[in-house]
């Protein structure tokens, strides 16, 4: 009888989902809105009779809803950020499908503490920033989370609606209990 070896990767110590302000999408929406009325503005200065003909095209329409449909729809997805401490390493990524990822192994962590911060007036919102100071901030929404110290003296803040549970598993991650 033969065995098969499957890669089974380890349990999530913690895991959690955020995702941006409402306000931050609708401020996206109206920024798609004002860039479809320059180019309707654009191409009307150019030729009425001519954008009229083309207006009711599948093209023009499948052109229009592409342009400004799919840099919407990308911004969207990426607008998601993922906490997720799993074995040996605690890693933050935002969007679905990860379009920034940072890793960090676990034994690396000298310190943490759960902290309130300003977003905007601290790092002028939610997102990924470096600070003057070198720190890295990795926020989606609200004004907790925790401030991680590396070995090598590196600071990151981690955004959380959790940030108790997320300190808990990143100071002890041989002890399961968050979740």
């Amino acid at each position: 009888m033969s065995s098969v070896a499957t890669f089974r990767p380890a349990a999530a110590l913690y895991h959690e989902e955020q995702y941006f302000d409402w306000r931050v999408y609708a401020l996206v929406a109206l920024l798609e809105c004002l860039c479809g009325m320059a180019v309707l503005c654009w191409a009307h200065r150019a030729d009425l009779p001519d954008l009229a003909t083309r207006a009711a095209s599948p093209g023009f329409l499948a052109g229009l809803g592409l342009g400004l449909g799919f840099p919407f729809l990308v911004i969207v997805t990426a607008l998601h950020m993922t906490t997720e401490v799993a074995g040996d390493v605690a890693t933050v990524w935002y969007g679905w499908l990860p379009i920034y990822r940072r890793t960090i192994a676990l034994a690396d962590v000298k310190c943490c503490q759960t902290v309130r911060f300003r977003p905007i007036r601290d790092h002028l919102g939610w997102g990924i920033h470096r600070l003057r100071d070198g720190e890295r901030v990795f926020t989606a929404r609200g004004d907790r989370g925790v401030r991680v110290t590396l070995a090598d003296g590196s600071r990151l803040l981690i955004g959380s609606q959790r940030p108790e549970d997320l300190a808990a598993v990143l100071s002890r991650p041989d002890q399961p209990d968050a979740g």
